[in-house]
């Protein structure tokens, strides 16, 4: 396929990692050189890194007499490169498996002089006492040395290893507060010196058994570059693309990024075989002979040339492995690779055979943006260009009708174009084609019961709003009910968006940040205050009218990437059709009945209530019904906003899947600094397409965001005026609900803002699960509220502010204690609220005049 380039900029070395030596082991007690350490247990607690243990021949190399001696001391080494004084254990070891934990490191097994051990055992930095503490934890069904451990969230997993007979299969884990090891299903081969990492692969954590080696009854190793992955969800093991080596075992290697694991060295055993061939020649041998053998086999060890200096990246989510670079240094085995601070360090470990380092190698990856100065005018231009429309329909903002309902004067099209762009989000235009890019098209029917929804508000919601002409929707609930069932959903709405607000701004701002240079904050600036300029001014008006710019801008965008993201690929479309067939990418429908997964039947039915929701009673679009002048006209732009969603959701799967072929080609091109799989389409746009485009695409998000921030601004402050404020001030003058209407736009938008700076260090994994999750969780109850008055003639005051309450402590319970998948959450809502509002309103037995409040006639 045809190639662009970014025109004016330099190919990136997207994953250079700056190595150096900031510190070197300090000589052991009563010593004056370190000859350095391999099989040394390696990990961080309270900011520092603790290395311990180890094996070494003080004396001499092996082939001259040398023994190996086995260490107990612990060296601690601060964030300044400087030692505290080691500390002495009351025992040796060396090549034991380790990870850190929150709780300190976790030292497991091992062996010394008496051979392999299964003790285990917890190293604690007092940070109040400044002492080491040595915790004993369960001990090892049986003695294991040269295993391999991974962490996820508190549960230690361990792999294979070896023990005087040869390597194991053994796979066991220690869950928090368990007295024993716990056995899982065998690994698929038995092997030692291998690598283990917990990593995602774009949906959820895995277990990644990387390379190794099996010692046989020959004397001769099995050395592998198999890789294994091991879902933790479902309990199996799958055989994944092998490291690009011929062999590698006794490397080391870590999780980095979303879905990223980097391998470092390790011994790809062409001397390693010929030394055991040697070996084992050697110990067959006749005496006579044993001499000569050995002076053959001794330059194999004087002369060695060390072991790999070769950097390997594996992607989980499209599993292709590359070579990323190389260590500038001697390549240490037995060693631990340990993230500390964002940063790799290696300390120590086997250079080659019988010699030690004493470096610690710390490795720095570089984080490089891409945004060239077009890109940053084209971006300066639309927000110009969203001020301008601010001050331009501020000029016919004369009452709060003309503010919050825009006068009903809005065309049917434009009010189309803003239902659809206001749940058309930043985290949509991101989140989609991620979720796509590490998964597959299971997700698409959620879109789609936009569209299957849209009979149900045409024909049951919007003509209550438009026949009882309210300006909030939960106007209708005090009509129905009363003024307490009014407040409550209110209440709630006014708190979701100002949630919602804070992730809103900041999810996007992080992804644009990283890709583009500007900091987190200034993105949440530029964002907050443009967006709030022109929505207090020019109220649902400039709301709509920016949205309206924002869409087309946002698929504008869209379409620019789906057209040039092909280009850049070197595959033929039989050859990318293969491989997303061979690798399930493509899959839409799943009847498995799963509760828990996104099966056929959690996408449809709670897709179909989520969106009852939002298109039925979320203010922030049954507000925009509100601004046309008729029944019919809302009704039309309904439709437009509901069938703009299946080419548009085509278009953002679509992205995600090209995203998935593209880094699947190109493994080399992904970004290992990035922490989140929710920055992929940004990190493309800003690093694949030519300068200029890639300002305007990125200037789409921005869009996206503004337009998810100034809608639900506005919709807060209009149910704050009239759902409380009209309340409070019944007597006051329009102009004074007017002053009022955008006093409290402007300190709703100003909270969002705030909230948004104030939750910028915090880390969120998913965008679209996120808000998902939220939508779910707060509004299937207000949803419920709705369908109960409409839909039943036997709902009271009582039962529906009874229902909504009871409906808050089952979704509590519901999230709390169960596993099903969030997409439930709005039907749970929903259903909780309208069942115990019925059966509680028949108890209380109180009930008012309904006439022209429910779907029936009389």
């Amino acid at each position: 396929m045809l190639s662009i380039s970014r025109l004016g900029a330099q190919e990136p070395a997207n994953n250079h990692i700056h190595w150096s030596v900031p510190a070197t082991l300090p000589p052991p007690r009563g010593a004056t050189e370190q000859p350095g350490l391999a099989g040394a247990s390696a990990g961080v607690h309270h900011d520092l890194l603790l290395i311990a243990g180890g094996a070494n021949f003080p004396d001499g190399m092996p082939w001259q007499g040398g023994h190996k001696k086995y260490h107990n001391d612990v060296y601690l080494l601060r964030p300044d490169s400087t030692w505290l004084p080691p500390v002495t254990l009351p025992f040796s070891f060396a090549y034991a498996a380790s990870v850190t934990t929150p709780q300190g490191l976790l030292c497991i097994g091992g062996e010394n002089e008496n051979g392999p051990r299964r003790e285990v055992f917890l190293l604690q930095w007092n940070a109040v006492q400044q002492k080491l503490e040595n915790i004993p934890m369960p001990s090892l069904p049986q003695p294991v040395t040269n295993a391999s451990a991974a962490l996820h969230g508190n549960t230690v997993y361990l792999t294979g290893g070896e023990t005087d007979t040869g390597a194991l299969r053994t796979f066991y884990r220690l869950q928090p507060g368990a007295g024993h090891w716990e056995q899982l299903p065998d690994l698929p081969l038995a092997v030692s010196h291998a690598v283990t990492v917990v990593q995602s692969n774009g949906e959820y954590p895995c277990l990644y058994l990387i390379g190794g080696r099996t010692r046989t009854a020959t004397g001769i190793s099995q050395l592998h570059n198999s890789v294994y992955q091991y879902n933790l969800q479902e309990g199996q093991w799958k055989k994944m693309a092998p490291v690009p080596a011929a062999a590698l075992s006794a490397g080391t290697g870590i999780a980095t990024g979303a879905t990223y694991i980097l391998l470092f060295g390790g011994d790809k055993g062409d001397v390693f075989h010929r030394i055991e061939t040697f070996n084992a020649a050697i110990q067959a041998a006749p005496d006579g002979h044993k001499a000569a053998l050995q002076a053959q086999k001794l330059p194999l060890l004087t002369e060695h040339r060390g072991f790999s200096r070769d950097i390997h990246l594996f992607n989980t989510v499209t599993n292709t492995w590359t070579k990323t670079g190389e260590l500038p240094f001697e390549t240490p085995v037995t060693t631990t690779a340990v993230k500390w601070g964002g940063d790799i360090f290696i300390p120590g470990g086997e250079v080659r055979p019988g010699v030690r380092t004493p470096a610690i190698l710390k490795g720095v990856i570089e984080r490089k943006q891409f945004f060239s100065w077009s890109d940053y005018t084209i971006l300066a231009l639309y927000l110009l260009l969203m001020i301008a429309i601010g001050i331009w329909t501020s000029r016919h903002q004369a009452s709060t009708d003309d503010y919050f309902r825009g006068g009903q004067k809005i065309p049917g099209w434009a009010t189309g174009l803003s239902i659809f762009g206001a749940k058309l989000s930043a985290i949509t235009f991101i989140g989609i084609p991620a979720k796509t890019y590490a998964t597959n098209w299971t997700y698409f029917l959620l879109l789609m019961t936009i569209i299957m929804v849209m009979p149900l508000v045409v024909r049951f919601f919007i003509p209550f709003y438009r026949k009882l002409n309210v300006t909030s929707a939960y106007e209708y609930l005090e009509k129905r009910f009363s003024y307490l069932s009014r407040g409550l959903a209110s209440l709630l709405f006014i708190l979701l968006q100002l949630g919602r607000m804070g992730i809103v701004l900041l999810l996007p701002s992080i992804a644009l940040s990283v890709v583009t240079g500007i900091p987190v904050t200034t993105c949440i600036l530029i964002m907050g205050i443009v967006s709030l300029f022109y929505t207090v001014l020019g109220g649902v008006e400039a709301v709509i009218w920016t949205e309206v710019v924002q869409v087309i801008i946002l698929l504008g965008g869209a379409l620019l990437s789906l057209v040039l993201l092909p280009m850049r690929m070197k595959s033929t479309a039989g050859e990318a059709w293969a491989s997303l067939a061979a690798n399930a990418k493509l899959k839409l429908l799943d009847f498995h009945f799963d509760l828990s997964s996104p099966t056929l039947w959690v996408v449809l039915i709670g897709g179909l209530a989520l969106n009852l929701t939002v298109y039925g009673t979320d203010q922030t679009v049954v507000q925009r019904y509100l601004t046309t002048k008729d029944e019919k006209t809302a009704v039309g732009s309904l439709k437009l906003s509901a069938w703009m969603t299946l080419p548009s959701t085509i278009i953002f799967f679509s992205l995600g899947t090209l995203l998935y072929l593209f880094y699947q080609q190109h493994p080399e091109k992904v970004n290992i600094a990035l922490d989140s799989q929710d920055t992929i389409f940004p990190w493309f746009i800003v690093n694949e397409l030519p300068n200029g485009i890639s300002g305007l695409v990125i200037t789409a998000i921005f869009a996206a965001a503004m337009g998810s921030l100034n809608g639900s601004v506005n919709a807060v402050s209009t149910v704050f005026v009239n759902d409380f404020y009209r309340k409070i001030f019944p007597a006051r003058s329009e102009k004074s609900y007017l002053l009022a209407a955008r006093a409290a736009t402007l300190a709703v938008g100003i909270f969002g803002t705030v909230i948004a700076l104030v939750m910028a260090g915090t880390g969120i994994v998913s965008l679209w699960d996120q808000f998902n999750t939220i939508l779910g969780l707060f509004t299937g109850g207000i949803a419920g509220l709705f369908v109960l008055g409409i839909f039943t003639r036997r709902a009271n005051a009582f039962g529906a502010t009874a229902g909504l309450l009871v409906s808050g402590v089952i979704q509590y319970l519901v999230y709390r204690y169960t596993h099903i998948n969030l997409l439930l959450y709005a039907l749970t809502g929903l259903a909780s609220c309208a069942v115990c509002g019925y059966l509680f309103s028949l108890v209380a037995g109180q009930r008012k005049d309904i006439a022209g409040l429910t779907i029936y006639k009389n």
